[in-house]
């Protein structure tokens, strides 16, 4: 049998290590489950996750409880923080601190529009009490009386018979002082000038001379022949007439800007005058003072006399006018310019509740008309007339005509105008007459020969419009043709003028047409001015403005009014006035700003004195007295 070797496990080899580095393995994610188990709920609201913890009690809280008590949980612990001194910080959210900036924003928004609203309301009282009323910005004293008017933005020009001054008002200086030397019969008046863009043209009598603006040098002297007769500037040229003696006129046209020079003599008929008869007209009773009058030589009233023949010269734009009448038929009308006397308020029916008004009108009325006799004579002679035009040629064109009335020439950009008696004739500047229109009234004596050599002018036109006005009417005309677009009714029209926008703004009165026919009755109850604007395409009144100035000027967005009033006692002045005793009781200047919008006053200003002359630009005026300029400045928006 053989022996069992038990058979034993070899031993087993050493092992040999190695290392081997590997990534490490991905942590599982943790299951939701555990997320959830470890996020803290707030204590009051199980539902809401825990953002804080309450610095008291250290419990969670949720954004809700911050709102309502910060970083606390309770009013409790609230009372626990106050009571041990725990500092709690200020939670931005919470309900009471946003509540808290809330109202501060609301105050702070509330005082700063009371104090908004506070300076607007008191920069609008100080602007409405004293910033938009005129004020005195500085005064100019002068060394001799002298017409002064705005030149250009932010100047002003003094012009007297001894010199000529452009003064800066901005720099309160001269820029430049010329001497002048005006003829003998010139040396007390201020001289006649025209200004030409940079250039002043200025007639002293024997000469015309024309002074830069910008330096102030003589740059052309133009010697006059004769007497001067009269100086006419238009756009393009100025006429100066002379006359060499009795029947020769010498007409000097002056080309603008050139300064070129071309001289036309002229032989015009003799003047001759018609002596009107000294007896009174069958109509009129001789009253005590009239026969008086008669017989005083020297009252030029009751013994005067009327032109037979007449040579006027005109500058109508390039043509040289001469309007030359001659009388065929004298006529004298006279019409009646007081009322008739009625039944008495003096005698035995008087009774308390006569009006003493009334009674002094009554009073007055008799002593002029003892003193006058209450009557005007009107000359409705029969006048021919030769309107000749020189165009270019050596002869005039010439119009001949007939008319009743004084007649009067008048020279508009485009057309050119005769006026006698109710008759308006209306010629191109080729001396073609364009069409002719009846008036309702004769035009103011404004506008006779005697005033201001027909610088005054009862018309104003448009390219395609004629706005012509006679005492009691405006009258619009379409050119060339004639053709009426519209009247208005108005008594005592005195001048109108066009707004950029061709507005009229007419300067007129509240006359009725009684008051025209008795011109020289006295009354308590004053006409008053009146200004009106109207709708020059249809004629339509747009506003009325009355006692509120006589007479409109417009300077750029301003309208201005201006009104002298008769100072001293309303029964002394009409006692004055029946007496024809020339006593001046003085007067009252006013000037007062108007919207032009609405023709409300927005200011009034009276000066301390009347003012010789006044001149507006935009938002300031020069008022000029003596020997002193006053500058005058307000605010405006």
């Amino acid at each position: 049998r053989g022996e069992e070797v038990p058979i034993r496990a070899p031993a087993s080899a050493p092992k040999l290590r190695v290392n081997i580095a590997h990534a490490p393995a991905a942590a599982a994610p943790a299951p939701v489950a555990a997320v959830r188990a470890v996020t803290e709920a707030c204590n009051r609201h199980p539902q809401s996750e825990a953002a804080e913890h309450c610095v008291v009690c250290q419990k969670p809280i949720c954004l809700e409880c911050m709102s309502a008590f910060g970083y606390l949980c309770s009013i409790n612990c609230r009372y626990q923080a106050e009571q041990r001194g725990i500092a709690v910080p200020v939670y931005k959210f919470q309900k009471r601190a946003v509540e808290d900036r809330a109202f501060g924003k609301a105050v702070w928004i509330t005082v700063a529009g009371i104090v908004l609203l506070l300076a607007i309301f008191g920069v609008w009282i100080w602007y409405g009490s004293v910033g938009s009323k005129p004020h005195l910005d500085y005064a100019i004293k002068l060394d001799a009386p002298a017409h002064v008017e705005y030149f250009g933005q932010g100047k002003m020009l003094e012009l007297n018979s001894k010199h000529v001054t452009l003064y800066d008002l901005k720099a309160k200086k001269d820029l430049w002082s010329t001497a002048l030397t005006a003829s003998e019969e010139m040396s007390f008046n201020s001289p006649d000038f025209y200004i030409d863009k940079s250039d002043i043209w200025i007639s002293l009598g024997n000469k015309v001379v024309c002074v830069n603006s910008a330096n102030g040098e003589i740059s052309k002297t133009i010697p006059v022949t004769g007497r001067l007769v009269s100086f006419t500037p238009a756009q393009s040229s100025i006429l100066v007439v002379s006359a060499t003696d009795e029947t020769r006129r010498t007409a000097l046209r002056i080309e603008l800007p050139s300064g070129e020079t071309k001289t036309r003599e002229i032989v015009v008929p003799r003047s001759e005058r018609h002596q009107l008869p000294d007896e009174l007209p069958a109509n009129v009773a001789p009253t005590a003072g009239v026969l008086l009058k008669e017989m005083d030589e020297e009252n030029k009233k009751f013994h005067r006399s009327i032109a037979t023949v007449s040579s006027e010269f005109f500058s109508a734009g390039e043509n040289l006018v001469e309007l030359r009448t001659t009388m065929i038929e004298a006529k004298i009308t006279t019409v009646q310019t007081m009322k008739p006397k009625g039944p008495s308020h003096i005698n035995g029916n008087t009774s308390v509740s006569s009006s003493t008004a009334a009674i002094a009108e009554e009073v007055f009325n008799d002593i002029k008309r003892s003193n006058t006799g209450g009557f005007r004579n009107i000359d409705e002679s029969h006048y021919q007339v030769r309107l000749r035009r020189w165009t270019g040629q050596a002869q005039p064109d010439e119009w001949k005509g007939d008319v009743n009335g004084v007649p009067y020439f008048f020279s508009l950009p485009t057309v050119d105008l005769l006026v006698a008696g109710k008759s308006l004739t209306v010629f191109d500047k080729q001396n073609k007459k364009l069409f002719e229109s009846k008036l309702s009234y004769p035009i103011s004596d404004l506008f006779s020969e005697s005033n201001f050599e027909h610088r005054l002018i009862p018309a104003v036109q448009t390219a395609n419009s004629l706005y012509f006005f006679d005492q009691g009417m405006m009258t619009a005309f379409d050119l060339p043709g004639g053709n009426v677009r519209w009247r208005l009714t108005s008594m005592g029209i005195t001048r109108a003028q066009l707004d950029p926008k061709e507005a009229l703004y007419i300067d007129s009165t509240s006359a009725a047409p009684e008051d025209l026919q008795y011109i020289d009755q006295i009354k308590f109850d004053k006409i008053s001015p009146v200004i009106l604007k109207v709708d020059s395409a249809s004629g339509k009144t747009l506003w009325a403005l009355a006692n509120q100035g006589q007479q409109c000027f417009l300077s750029g967005k301003y309208l201005y009014t201006t009104s002298t009033d008769m100072a001293g006692i309303a029964l002394a002045n009409a006692l004055s006035e029946a007496l024809e005793s020339g006593h001046s009781p003085g007067t009252h200047f006013s000037i007062f700003r108007l919207d032009p919008a609405t023709g409300a006053v927005l200011w009034k200003y009276q000066p301390e004195s009347t003012p010789e002359s006044v001149s507006f630009q935009n938002n300031q005026f020069l008022l000029g007295g003596g020997s002193e300029i006053q500058v005058m400045k307000f605010l405006s928006f």
